[in-house]
């Protein structure tokens, strides 16, 4: 299955993800029917689906399950071209109705609300031509993302949704604030390395007769 960067369809991201609620199919959802449900398979509209559980409270291992992917297409997206393709294996990979409803629910009204924000603007930095170094900062935030630390995965997540919803509503400001949020994801997964790194070294300095 191929993205390409066009988005068609005048219906907002919400409202295709809200059908796709109404209509979730029995038993469990692939990310094959999440995409297609979105219509067009743009870069936005798929880069919006992969990032979607990095933010939410999904069972254990369903965030994991999503990590590789983001991986593949930004690293994609680096590659340039304005298209983008994910295996069949992983477009099989599922999970079960109830969690996927679950997700839809949690991130839908947050979804309306930036919505409401976006409008067509700073149109360069949503181009084609922007689509390489944008891809090369989605993939840093996905590799940040995928750390096991804790928390450490909510601020890339966070960049990664409004910078595809910029691409999807054409608004480059809204892609300007994820690239913020991607600096904001650096700065705080380096502070939070350097902080274990500096309490596992005062563990070590401590006593034995302390511990």
């Amino acid at each position: 299955m191929t993205a390409s960067s066009g988005f068609p369809d005048d219906r907002r991201i919400s409202e295709l993800l809200a059908e796709f609620r109404r209509t979730l199919p029995p038993g469990r959802v692939t990310l094959a029917d999440t995409m297609a449900a979105l219509g067009d398979r743009t870069i936005g509209g798929i880069l919006l689906v992969l990032a979607i559980p990095t933010v939410m409270p999904v069972p254990l291992g369903v965030s994991v399950l999503f990590n590789l992917p983001v991986l593949l297409f930004t690293f994609q997206m680096m590659r340039g071209g304005g298209t983008v393709t994910l295996p069949p294996w992983l477009l099989g990979r599922s999970l079960s109705s109830e969690a996927a409803a679950g997700m839809i629910d949690g991130i839908l009204p947050r979804l309306r609300l930036i919505e409401r924000m976006l409008s067509p603007r700073l149109h360069r930095l949503t181009t084609a031509g922007f689509e390489r170094w944008l891809g090369v900062i989605c993939f840093g935030m996905a590799v940040i993302a995928i750390t096991p630390l804790p928390l450490i995965g909510w601020l890339p997540g966070f960049g990664l949704i409004i910078i595809a919803l910029g691409l999807i509503e054409h608004d480059g400001l809204a892609v300007a604030v994820g690239l913020g949020f991607a600096v904001a994801a650096v700065i705080f997964a380096a502070g939070l390395v350097i902080s274990l790194s500096y309490a596992e070294t005062l563990w070590r300095m401590l006593p034995v007769s302390v511990l």
